[in-house]
Protein backbone atom coordinates (compact mmCIF):
# COMPACT_ATOMS: atom_id res chain seq x y z
CA UNK A 1 0.00 0.00 0.00
CA UNK A 2 1.29 3.43 -1.11
CA UNK A 3 1.86 6.58 1.04
CA UNK A 4 -1.08 7.88 -1.09
CA UNK A 5 -3.47 5.53 -0.66
CA UNK A 6 -2.74 5.19 3.46
CA UNK A 7 -3.26 9.52 2.77
CA UNK A 8 -6.33 9.02 0.94
CA UNK A 9 -7.59 6.75 3.34
CA UNK A 10 -7.05 8.80 6.24
CA UNK A 11 -8.00 12.25 4.54
CA UNK A 12 -11.29 11.10 3.04
CA UNK A 13 -13.29 11.40 6.89
CA UNK A 14 -17.11 11.37 5.93
CA UNK A 15 -18.83 13.66 7.34
CA UNK A 16 -22.53 12.55 9.40
CA UNK A 17 -24.87 13.42 6.33
CA UNK A 18 -22.32 12.19 3.86
CA UNK A 19 -23.70 8.19 3.42
CA UNK A 20 -22.88 7.40 -0.31
CA UNK A 21 -19.31 7.47 -1.13
CA UNK A 22 -17.91 6.65 -4.52
CA UNK A 23 -14.12 6.04 -5.38
CA UNK A 24 -12.17 6.70 -8.81
CA UNK A 25 -10.14 4.07 -9.81
CA UNK A 26 -10.30 2.23 -6.50
CA UNK A 27 -7.62 -0.20 -7.44
CA UNK A 28 -7.67 -2.96 -5.13
CA UNK A 29 -10.23 -1.94 -2.86
CA UNK A 30 -8.28 -0.85 0.17
CA UNK A 31 -9.59 2.50 0.61
CA UNK A 32 -13.20 1.43 -0.33
CA UNK A 33 -12.87 -1.25 2.45
CA UNK A 34 -11.48 1.03 4.94
CA UNK A 35 -14.42 3.73 4.48
CA UNK A 36 -16.89 1.01 4.75
CA UNK A 37 -15.96 -0.64 7.58
CA UNK A 38 -14.36 2.35 9.67
CA UNK A 39 -17.35 4.38 9.29
CA UNK A 40 -19.59 2.32 8.28
CA UNK A 41 -20.49 4.13 5.14
CA UNK A 42 -21.92 2.41 1.52
CA UNK A 43 -19.33 2.49 -1.16
CA UNK A 44 -18.77 2.14 -4.64
CA UNK A 45 -15.36 1.57 -6.30
CA UNK A 46 -14.84 1.60 -10.19
CA UNK A 47 -11.55 0.99 -11.82
CA UNK A 48 -11.20 -0.36 -15.68
CA UNK A 49 -8.69 -2.37 -15.06
CA UNK A 50 -10.51 -5.84 -14.76
CA UNK A 51 -7.28 -7.38 -12.79
CA UNK A 52 -7.87 -4.88 -10.29
CA UNK A 53 -11.72 -5.34 -9.62
CA UNK A 54 -11.24 -9.06 -9.22
CA UNK A 55 -8.46 -8.45 -6.55
CA UNK A 56 -10.59 -5.61 -5.00
CA UNK A 57 -13.87 -8.12 -5.40
CA UNK A 58 -10.99 -10.63 -2.93
CA UNK A 59 -10.62 -7.43 -0.43
CA UNK A 60 -14.06 -7.24 -0.35
CA UNK A 61 -14.73 -10.81 0.58
CA UNK A 62 -11.76 -10.80 2.98
CA UNK A 63 -13.03 -7.47 5.10
CA UNK A 64 -16.74 -9.67 4.86
CA UNK A 65 -18.01 -6.33 3.24
CA UNK A 66 -20.78 -7.81 1.19
CA UNK A 67 -23.94 -5.13 0.35
CA UNK A 68 -21.51 -2.05 1.60
CA UNK A 69 -18.98 -1.97 -0.91
CA UNK A 70 -19.76 -2.52 -4.56
CA UNK A 71 -17.54 -2.55 -7.40
CA UNK A 72 -18.00 -1.94 -11.40
CA UNK A 73 -15.08 -2.38 -13.93
CA UNK A 74 -15.63 0.78 -16.02
CA UNK A 75 -13.95 4.08 -16.88
CA UNK A 76 -14.67 7.23 -15.59
CA UNK A 77 -15.63 8.71 -19.33
CA UNK A 78 -18.49 5.75 -19.04
CA UNK A 79 -19.68 6.60 -15.49
CA UNK A 80 -23.01 8.22 -16.72
CA UNK A 81 -23.91 5.04 -18.38
CA UNK A 82 -23.80 3.17 -14.63
CA UNK A 83 -25.37 5.73 -11.95
CA UNK A 84 -27.37 8.69 -12.32
CA UNK A 85 -26.20 12.05 -11.97
CA UNK A 86 -25.70 13.37 -8.61
CA UNK A 87 -26.32 10.09 -6.58
CA UNK A 88 -23.23 10.36 -4.29
CA UNK A 89 -22.31 12.73 -1.12
CA UNK A 90 -18.67 12.36 -1.34
CA UNK A 91 -16.03 11.04 -4.55
CA UNK A 92 -12.73 10.29 -3.73
CA UNK A 93 -9.99 9.00 -6.13
CA UNK A 94 -5.86 8.68 -6.17
CA UNK A 95 -5.37 9.36 -9.97
CA UNK A 96 -2.55 8.46 -11.74
CA UNK A 97 0.38 11.07 -10.85
CA UNK A 98 2.56 10.88 -13.88
CA UNK A 99 0.86 12.96 -16.44
CA UNK A 100 4.16 13.78 -18.54
CA UNK A 101 7.49 12.17 -18.88
CA UNK A 102 8.80 8.83 -20.22
CA UNK A 103 6.05 6.10 -19.82
CA UNK A 104 6.82 2.85 -17.70
CA UNK A 105 8.28 0.09 -19.60
CA UNK A 106 5.47 -2.18 -16.91
CA UNK A 107 2.30 -2.29 -18.60
CA UNK A 108 0.18 -2.50 -15.94
CA UNK A 109 3.00 0.16 -13.24
CA UNK A 110 2.30 2.37 -17.02
CA UNK A 111 -1.84 1.92 -17.04
CA UNK A 112 -2.40 2.87 -13.05
CA UNK A 113 0.27 5.62 -12.42
CA UNK A 114 0.49 7.37 -15.80
CA UNK A 115 -2.10 9.66 -17.25
CA UNK A 116 -2.36 12.34 -20.07
CA UNK A 117 -4.69 15.56 -19.68
CA UNK A 118 -7.52 14.23 -21.59
CA UNK A 119 -7.78 11.35 -18.62
CA UNK A 120 -7.30 13.98 -15.98
CA UNK A 121 -10.64 15.78 -17.95
CA UNK A 122 -12.40 12.35 -17.35
CA UNK A 123 -11.71 12.22 -13.52
CA UNK A 124 -13.01 15.78 -12.91
CA UNK A 125 -15.91 15.57 -14.86
CA UNK A 126 -16.75 11.89 -13.70
CA UNK A 127 -16.59 13.48 -10.32
CA UNK A 128 -18.97 16.33 -11.05
CA UNK A 129 -21.17 14.27 -12.70
CA UNK A 130 -21.67 11.83 -9.81
CA UNK A 131 -21.42 14.29 -6.91
CA UNK A 132 -24.54 15.76 -5.41
CA UNK A 133 -24.99 19.88 -5.40
CA UNK A 134 -22.80 20.75 -2.42
CA UNK A 135 -21.21 17.28 -1.87
CA UNK A 136 -17.74 17.04 -1.32
CA UNK A 137 -14.41 15.65 -3.59
CA UNK A 138 -10.87 14.38 -1.79
CA UNK A 139 -8.53 13.63 -4.18
CA UNK A 140 -4.71 12.79 -3.61
CA UNK A 141 -2.45 15.08 -6.43
CA UNK A 142 1.48 15.24 -7.85
CA UNK A 143 2.01 18.81 -7.11
CA UNK A 144 3.74 18.88 -10.50
CA UNK A 145 0.29 19.35 -12.53
CA UNK A 146 -1.40 21.00 -9.19
CA UNK A 147 -2.59 24.26 -11.30
CA UNK A 148 -4.40 21.94 -14.16
CA UNK A 149 -6.06 20.05 -11.95
CA UNK A 150 -7.38 23.39 -10.31
CA UNK A 151 -8.08 24.48 -13.90
CA UNK A 152 -10.07 21.77 -14.50
CA UNK A 153 -12.01 21.45 -11.18
CA UNK A 154 -12.86 25.20 -10.85
CA UNK A 155 -14.18 24.98 -15.01
CA UNK A 156 -16.81 21.91 -13.42
CA UNK A 157 -18.00 24.59 -10.82
CA UNK A 158 -15.54 22.00 -8.22
CA UNK A 159 -14.77 24.54 -5.35
CA UNK A 160 -11.32 23.44 -3.96
CA UNK A 161 -11.49 24.45 0.25
CA UNK A 162 -8.83 22.62 1.66
CA UNK A 163 -4.84 21.97 0.27
CA UNK A 164 -2.75 20.10 2.69
CA UNK A 165 0.47 19.62 1.33
CA UNK A 166 2.97 16.18 2.06
CA UNK A 167 6.42 16.24 2.03
CA UNK A 168 9.05 13.49 1.98
CA UNK A 169 11.31 14.94 3.99
CA UNK A 170 11.58 18.58 5.87
CA UNK A 171 14.57 19.82 3.12
CA UNK A 172 12.72 18.52 -0.31
CA UNK A 173 10.16 20.04 -2.20
CA UNK A 174 6.38 18.54 -1.51
CA UNK A 175 5.85 15.23 -3.12
CA UNK A 176 1.77 14.87 -2.72
CA UNK A 177 -1.11 17.38 -2.83
CA UNK A 178 -3.96 16.28 -0.69
CA UNK A 179 -6.91 18.40 -1.37
CA UNK A 180 -10.93 18.97 -0.36
CA UNK A 181 -13.19 20.14 -2.14
CA UNK A 182 -17.05 21.43 -2.53
CA UNK A 183 -19.16 20.95 -5.97
CA UNK A 184 -20.74 24.54 -5.76
CA UNK A 185 -18.73 25.56 -3.07
CA UNK A 186 -18.76 29.31 -2.32
CA UNK A 187 -15.50 31.68 -1.86
CA UNK A 188 -13.36 30.28 1.40
CA UNK A 189 -9.98 28.51 1.11
CA UNK A 190 -7.44 27.09 3.71
CA UNK A 191 -3.81 26.16 3.66
CA UNK A 192 -3.44 23.53 6.38
CA UNK A 193 -0.66 22.64 8.23
CA UNK A 194 2.07 19.78 6.27
CA UNK A 195 2.99 16.44 7.03
CA UNK A 196 5.88 15.36 6.80
CA UNK A 197 6.56 11.61 6.52
CA UNK A 198 10.35 11.45 6.98
CA UNK A 199 11.84 14.12 9.87
CA UNK A 200 15.94 14.54 8.94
Amino acid sequence: MTHATTLLAWYSKPKKDQRKVIELGCATGVVCAYIASRYNRYVVGIDKDPDLIHLAQRTVQMNNLYGKVDLVNISCKDVSKFFAAESFDMVISNPPHHITGVPSPNEKRRQTRTADFETVREFVEAAAYLLKNRGEFVFVLSPTHLIFWINEFLRKKMQPKKILPVYGSSRRDAVLILMRGTKNGGIGFSLEPPIILKRV
